[in-house]
């Protein structure tokens, strides 16, 4: 369990280091364009560099971000303070929508062009008050773009270090409201990933039910204002696995039925009845394979130890008797397969 609770803090600060980062760690060849001005940006200069360097979240074209929304619905257009809404309350990640936007750009335009086609359309259906408070928004965002390619970072700091300098950052050149506004659930979900990390260290001897419900608690005081939309996008499987994380000393003390009971219950809370009928179901079957195999390496092993003197092929043949005995014939020549494929390339250097 320990090894899950690391899996998943790693993925989830993958990723947020890779939205974070991307645009303090990209590449020379766009200095050129970076250093222009938020206004020359905007056109559709011939001297502009057509190789394929659009911004993208992971530094390259992907599909990753199906899931933003894009307020620029033309069949449900929302206000400003619509989209305002959104972001406070976490339905869309600014960042994520620009990235999904720029997606949709041909192949051969630079960010800047990109960038002017997201302000064309902004010119093209908003008018009034909306239209200038999307654009200062939107060119507020590039401006930061811009700055942020230049802000150097120590190697020798760790992350906690280098996010706060980013925060600091952020707000030095948009302010706090537009910060909140672009970055907040980034910052949220940040500080809820150390915040609950710290939890875990310094609550290992509370109740275990207590344990759970200051965690969620965290959770929510943490998430504020985006607590629901985060709840709605996150894994129901990775909260699941953390509350059996922060069950840990229970599930120690119980015995093996008492532990597939809890169990039972958790997968209840978390999935429902009906799938966690089928969870318990593919437990058991693992639970049943297991001990098959272990079953078959202890006979194998006596085996040895009873018959050390038998020619290779009469091992083979009594390793296989011991095989279809207990997995049946075509299981076992699947079984034997298996092992001999993972004999012959555990040496193999890729």
């Amino acid at each position: 369990m320990q090894k899950k609770k690391i899996i998943i803090y790693l993925l989830i600060g993958l990723f947020v280091i890779l939205g974070t980062f991307i645009l303090v760690d990209v590449t020379k060849d766009m200095e050129d364009e970076s250093n222009q001005s938020p206004l020359s940006r905007s056109k559709f200069s011939r001297n502009e560099t057509t190789r394929d360097e659009r911004i993208y979240p992971m530094g390259m074209d992907n599909n990753i971000w199906d899931e933003a929304l894009t307020p620029f619905n033309e069949e449900n257009k929302k206000s400003y303070l619509e989209i305002l809404e959104d972001l406070n309350s976490g339905k869309i990640n600014f960042v994520w929508e620009v990235w999904a936007m720029r997606n949709k750009c041909p192949k051969d335009y630079t960010p800047s062009q990109c960038d002017a086609t997201i302000l064309a359309y902004i010119d093209r259906n908003y008018s009034g008050a909306d239209r200038e408070k999307l654009k200062d928004l939107y060119t507020s965002y590039f401006k930061y773009e811009d700055e942020i390619r230049k802000f150097e970072l120590s190697h020798e700091m760790d992350f906690v270090e280098k996010y706060e300098l980013i925060r600091e950052k952020r707000r030095s050149i948009l302010g706090d409201e537009k910060s909140k506004l672009i970055f907040g659930m980034e910052e949220a979900q940040v500080d809820f990933i150390e915040g609950s990390h710290n939890f875990i260290k310094s609550s290992k001897n509370m109740n275990p039910d207590e344990r759970v419900k200051k965690y969620e608690e965290l959770r929510k005081k943490t998430y504020g204002t985006y607590f629901e939309n985060m709840m709605k996008r996150e894994d129901r499987f990775d909260h699941y696995n953390i509350e059996i994380q922060l069950r840990e000393t229970e599930m120690e003390g119980l015995s093996p039925e008492e532990k597939e009971a809890k169990l039972g219950q958790l997968e209840v809370k978390y999935f429902g009845k009906e799938k966690a009928e089928l969870i318990a179901k593919a437990r058991q079957e693992e639970k049943a394979e297991e001990e098959k195999f272990s079953r078959i390496q202890k006979e194998e092993d006596e085996l040895q130890k009873k018959y050390p003197n038998l020619s290779e092929k009469e091992r083979e043949k009594k390793i296989q008797e011991i095989r279809v005995n207990i997995l049946g014939k075509e299981d076992a020549e699947m079984y034997t397969r298996r092992i001999k494929f993972e004999e012959e390339t555990k040496n193999l250097n890729y």
